[in-house]
């Protein structure tokens, strides 16, 4: 396999630049990062890895991938971060567990998505949405030619010294994730139907009693409460009256990942 592109994404975000990278790029195969986190990586060329940054770094499992890369023997690997707006220090983070493995990272770019993380704020209106897909569509088609002529040396983090307290936020923050599933709960306006619990990229959710139950080791992805049919979950009273979000692109079965 010559290019691949390994992703992870809750709503869409990663997913819709990660498909606009490998249609730009050509002959290119979409990988779930979900479905390879406890398996084995297929050998390839060249590696992307395409995911959200998660307070101001890596979500967890994508933290694992990385140290699961030797086993690709990529020639070229490069990293692409959806964000709301701030990367942090998302790349140097990917670069330092890939070079702990003997690995190198040759370049990380960061693509601006609508926000999706309802504990702070509502996404953005429809309209301004068209907008930011549009200019992330011309981005992957710019990424697309970097990588295709191995470019190198490219990280587009956040500079110093903003940086710096952005990787200590990140690194008391990512300790507190698993847990925070605490404040979840689906509320009477639960059917029942068990998306939550299929769409959860970690398998954190189980159906007990025809609800669901968080299992604290949740990645925050909010893959659940913005996939509710229902939108019968919320985070404690941070999200209630909240519009939800989902990248328009997809529908709900694109993000059945696990092996059922």
């Amino acid at each position: 396999m010559r290019n691949a592109i390994y992703w992870f994404s809750g709503t869409g975000n990663s997913l819709a630049v990660a498909t606009d990278l490998a249609q730009a790029l050509g002959e290119t195969e979409l990988i779930p990062i979900a479905r390879v986190i406890r398996g084995s990586i297929r050998h390839c060329e060249v590696m992307g890895v395409v995911f959200p940054v998660y307070a101001f770094g890596l979500p967890r499992i994508v933290r694992e991938f990385l140290a699961q890369a030797p086993s690709a023997k990529a020639e070229y690997i490069y990293t692409v971060a959806t964000m709301g707006g701030i990367a942090g220090a998302v790349h140097k983070e990917a670069a330092k567990i890939l070079s702990g493995h003997g690995l190198k990272l040759a370049a990380g770019w960061s693509v601006v998505m609508p926000g999706n993380y309802p504990v702070l704020k509502n996404p953005p209106a429809p309209e301004k949405q068209e907008l930011i897909f549009a200019r992330a569509k011309e981005k992957a088609v710019k990424i697309a030619a970097a990588v295709a002529g191995r470019a190198a040396g490219i990280s587009e983090d956040t500079r110093r010294p903003l940086r710096w307290p952005m990787e200590f936020i990140h690194n008391f923050a990512r300790n507190k994730f698993s847990d925070e599933d605490g404040k979840f709960a689906a509320g009477e306006r639960c059917t029942h139907c068990g998306v939550c619990a299929r769409v959860c990229p970690v398998e954190n959710i189980r159906m007990v009693d025809k609800k669901p139950v968080w299992m604290h080791h949740c990645e925050q992805c909010m893959a659940c409460l913005q996939w509710c049919p229902a939108q019968a979950i919320e985070v404690g009273r941070a999200t209630i009256g909240k519009k939800r979000y989902h990248h328009p692109r997809f529908k709900t079965a694109d993000f059945f990942l696990r092996k059922e």
